[in-house]
């Protein structure tokens, strides 16, 4: 009975699983002069609209087609809504009275109010979202930033997709505007026609999104909708430059260059006329969490030619433009992994992404730390690109929930969202990335102040090699200088270990380490492996070092086409002992593992905690990707410095996501040790302290 009732009253308390969502109030007109105006879609209408509530709102017009422009009302009220006076500005000034045809009645009768809160960020922590109830708002789902096939009916995947996010009590999903998926407005893919010219829209894309949007608020998934993306302007990375209609090499095209998209006063100019449109369009939409600027946008020609202040004041101007005419007040954001540029200047949100040698490391922290920031962050793509799995277990998918697990088990309070939520749809796991929505909301986490990160040692018969993995790669970080355990404790530092060594003076300038130095307290005499697996087309080498003496060496011509794989072996005595790893140069090495010689618990532990509130999550460190796991292991967790009381102790199953029944201890304080159900992969407990 409990495995049945739990996604239902998830669903009520957050979700709105699978409600009629109601459609925007909307008025139709004919405006003046529309004959003598060379581009409808251009034209700076505004319409007032009066509430049941008597609120007068000044809302943005667009251009509807067949001569009509509309103007869309959020339904949150029932009762009468009036349409009001229509005025016209020129570049936001000059406002000029109007004398419209209206092509609806002056008054409509509203009887649905939408029922999906709007997203706002929650004033009394600036780190968190909420929604307009009231309620905290807790984002976890997926991407589908396209329609992952070639098939016709794109927008059936999407209508199929929201209803099975929604049973799964998911609430979040990031859609691109993206050409090639029939989503963006004034580019089109091959089978649809020509595209648009510059500043004008094409109706079926705009009623797609309207059906899909519609949807979302049915089915309670908010939408993070993709303005951009980096592919549209650059010329190297996942590059559609040659294909843009706004390219001068084609036809109707205007940029020269992709680089000159955001200083361009055309560029600008079309941007700022298709914005307001997207705004006037779907700016009613409670079902729209966020407007995300751009994906990636440090993949642009702009920003990789050092002109990171221009996209910036791009970025400004834009987050600006949008809040004068977004009456509703979504959010708005964009995506780039420093979040010290002066990019996120405006920007409601942090927006990373993570493509990290090890997401379970990586997953656990940001750089710089969340609790130092003003606004909420979260990795809105998480992907395995660089991670070492097989085939087979990406085919699998048993990869991509486990690292959203670690996610909340940090610094941050807000769960990394996977890249490609098409396989969890595909392969039927959407449920498993469910059951983190369902432990975050049912034990209420996000209202736990003052968590902090923790690992813990898991005692258990059944041991595995104790390794150094690599957290980030290609990610400008401080060369790392941390103490590493050797009792099997996951240390939250391990985010920022190295999986690439550069070796040129200009690459440890533009913020890449080329060392790592570990101290490590050694309980018996070990034999190190430091295993390298890739490197640059150039020379390059690695000098380990041993309490600052050098112990081991080797160096690679990558251009005469030397085999890279490496191992470099160091026999180090007990004791305390500082590990030193430096690449001389010039040319990058890849880290892939230091084998520290010792074996420890197949249990491995990370969590959060106060004084009254511990949750964390165990997982099975040799079955957690295996396709075909062994048997179970099972241990005692050994937590520290616990305070006295009655604590309430319940383990979660992460596949299905509901709890076990819970078990009572009466704790003197101190060391506390809780055993472990058997674990094949992984799973999660929290205790909580009574008054």
């Amino acid at each position: 009975m409990r495995a049945t009732r739990l996604p239902l009253l998830v669903g009520a308390i957050l979700a709105h699983a699978a409600f009629g969502g109601p459609k925007p109030v909307e008025f139709e007109f004919v405006a003046p002069d529309s004959a003598l105006v060379q581009n409808p879609y251009a034209r700076e209408l505004w319409a007032e609209v009066v509430t049941p509530a008597g609120q007068k709102l000044t809302l943005p017009a667009y251009y509807a087609d067949g001569g009509l422009y509309a103007v869309r009302v959020r339904p949150d009220e029932l009762g009468t809504y009036r349409f009001g006076d229509v005025s016209e500005t020129t570049l936001g000034i000059h406002r000029t009275e109007l004398v419209v045809s209206l092509v609806t009645p002056r008054e409509v009768q509203n009887t649905a109010r939408t029922r999906l809160p709007a997203i706002l960020r929650d004033p009394k922590d600036p780190r968190q979202f909420m929604r307009s109830d009231g309620h905290p708002f807790v984002p976890v789902g997926a991407n589908l930033a396209w329609v992952p096939d070639e098939r016709p009916d794109r927008l059936g995947y999407y209508l199929g997709a929201l209803p099975a996010f929604s049973h799964a009590n998911l609430n979040w999903m990031r859609v691109w505007m993206a050409h090639w998926t029939g989503l963006n407005l004034d580019w089109l893919p091959k089978d649809m026609g020509p595209s648009p010219k510059p500043g004008y829209f094409d109706e079926r894309v705009a009623e797609t999104w309207d059906q899909l949007l519609g949807a979302a608020e049915e089915n309670g998934v908010y939408v993070q909708v993709v303005l951009q993306h980096h592919g549209q302007f650059n010329t190297t990375n996942d590059s559609n430059w040659a294909e843009n209609p706004w390219n001068a090499a084609n036809p109707g095209g205007f940029l020269k260059s992709p680089a000159n998209f955001f200083t361009d006063p055309n560029a600008q100019v079309f941007t700022l006329v298709k914005y307001r449109y997207i705004i006037a369009r779907w700016g009613w939409s409670p079902a729209v969490f966020a407007w995300e600027l751009f994906n990636e946008v440090h993949w642009t020609d702009t920003f990789k030619e050092g002109r990171e202040a221009d996209v910036a004041r791009w970025h400004d101007e834009m987050a600006t433009f949008i809040r004068s005419v977004d009456v509703y007040g979504h959010l708005v954001t964009t995506s780039t992994e420093n979040l010290r540029s002066p990019i996120y200047g405006k920007m409601d949100f942090f927006q990373p992404h993570l493509y990290a040698a090890g997401l379970i490391a990586g997953a656990r922290s940001h750089d710089p730390p969340e609790d130092t920031l003003d606004r909420p962050v979260f990795y809105g793509e998480m992907g395995d690109d660089h991670e070492p799995f097989s085939a087979e277990v990406k085919k699998a998918g048993v990869n991509i929930v486990p690292p959203v697990w670690a996610s909340v088990m940090g610094q941050g309070a807000i769960a990394a969202q996977p890249w490609n939520g098409w396989q969890l749809l595909e392969q039927k796991r959407l449920d498993q990335l469910g059951a983190v929505f369902r432990f975050l909301v049912l034990n209420r986490v996000q209202a736990q102040a003052g968590l902090q990160p923790f690992s813990a040692v898991v005692e258990c018969p059944e041991r595995a090699p104790l390794r150094i993995l690599a957290g980030q790669v290609w990610q400008r970080r401080a060369a790392p200088d941390f103490t590493y355990p050797v009792d099997g404790r996951e240390p939250i530092e391990a985010a920022n270990v190295p999986a690439i060594l550069v070796g040129s003076a200009a690459s440890v300038a533009d913020g890449f380490p080329d060392r790592a130095t570990y101290h490590l307290d050694l309980p018996a005499q070990v034999t190190l492996r430091v295993r390298v697996g890739s490197m640059g087309h150039g020379v390059a080498g690695i000098r380990v070092s041993v309490d600052g003496r050098i112990e081991a060496t080797h160096r690679w011509d990558g251009s005469a086409g030397v085999p890279v794989p490496a191992e470099l072996a160091v026999t180090v005595g007990p004791g305390q002992h500082t590990l030193l790893l430096e690449n001389p140069g010039p040319e990058w090495i890849g880290v892939a593992e230091i084998d520290l010689g010792l074996e420890t618990s197949a249990l491995a532990l990370i969590g959060r905690r106060n004084d009254r509130f511990i949750e964390a999550w165990v997982w099975h460190r040799t079955n957690l990707y295996a396709v075909d796991p062994s048997a179970p292991a099972a241990g005692t967790v050994d937590l520290d410095d616990v305070p006295a009381g009655s604590w309430k102790v319940t383990w979660w199953d992460t596949v299905r996501g509901v709890p076990s029944p819970s078990q009572v201890i009466e704790h003197r304080g101190g060391a506390l040790k809780i055993p472990t159900p058997p674990i094949t992969r992984d799973a999660a407990v929290v205790l909580i302290r009574g008054k």
